[in-house]
């Protein structure tokens, strides 16, 4: 199983549209992703502001080429939306899962 983590990083001129994100971006993920074999869509906020990311999602896929053809096909429509919500670039990581 990989686990693709998108973090936001947290900056002193950030701004995040929590209500646009959870509402929209999320719903958006789900549907273009679940079509390509997303299994899951884990959602984490700072704890504080001192927190390094303010947010960060957890998307798991069973391989990095499900993932890759996953965004692939879609990433483009969801990197579009990122604009609607936030002012900074997401940092992606894809990751193997080693214990659930």
């Amino acid at each position: 199983m990989i686990d693709v983590m998108v973090a936001y990083p947290n900056q002193k001129d950030l701004t995040f549209d929590d209500n646009y994100y959870v509402e929209s971006h999320i719903p958006l993920v789900e549907a273009q992703l679940g079509r390509h074999g997303l299994r899951y869509a884990r959602i984490h906020r700072g704890a504080d502001a001192s927190s390094p990311y303010y947010l960060i999602a957890h998307l798991g896929f069973d391989s990095s080429q499900a993932f890759e053809a996953a965004f692939d096909a879609v990433g483009q429509k969801l990197m579009d939306d990122v604009p609607h919500f936030t002012n900074t670039e997401p940092v992606l990581q894809v990751s193997e899962v080693i214990t659930l």
